[in-house]
């Protein structure tokens, strides 16, 4: 004799035919013989709600709907338990006002500004923590400063020749050069 508890009927209304292996719909939970496992098959009601989203103007969150609901009533229910009712402000770096997003923004160790990658060093944007303690600079970066301050001096005439009886003399080393930018580049070699 046939045991009629092993497994189950079809659940579309024409069919309603007695299934030992049930196929169950994703959409509706259902179950279904193998003729009528898929949503068109069986005619699911589920098959035409569709997920969407909107996005909320005042806070730019995504406001996520089903066609069955009304997307004005959704955004209402946002509007007054979940949305901040204030626009999130863009982030900007404090030293040159790029807009800062996960990819170019760096946040400084000693301050914990968030500035973006061309002033990420300490002494590139307003180091608050840099200025209070006082700290001298090593000798290393004051030689460096100083021969930026040289080149910004000479900068109008390190490509010109110098007279026929003037050359540029190394003051490490004693070579002599007849252009102050070789003598700079050469300066270099020493620091290095």
């Amino acid at each position: 004799m046939l045991d009629y508890s092993i497994g189950k009927r079809c659940n579309y209304s024409i069919c309603k035919q007695q299934d030992f292996l049930p196929f169950t719909c994703q959409l509706c939970d259902s179950a279904f013989c193998s003729e009528h496992r898929t949503p068109e098959a069986h005619e699911c009601k589920k098959q035409s709600v569709k997920k969407q989203a909107i996005i909320c103007p005042i806070c730019n969150k995504g406001v996520s709907y089903t066609s069955e609901q009304n997307e004005n009533i959704v955004w209402e229910l946002h509007f007054q338990k979940e949305c901040t009712q204030q626009p999130t402000q863009k982030k900007q770096c404090p030293t040159c006002n790029t807009k800062l997003t996960s990819l170019n923004s760096v946040q400084c160790k000693t301050c914990g500004k968030e500035v973006c990658l061309k002033h990420r060093q300490s002494e590139d944007h307003d180091c608050l923590f840099q200025k209070r303690k006082n700290i001298p600079e090593p000798k290393s970066i004051q030689n460096q400063e100083i021969q930026r301050n040289n080149i910004n001096q000479n900068q109008k005439s390190a490509y010109q020749p110098q007279q026929a009886n003037e050359q540029e003399v190394c003051p490490i080393c004693g070579k002599t050069f007849p252009y102050i930018m070789q003598l700079i580049r050469h300066s270099e070699i020493h620091n290095s």
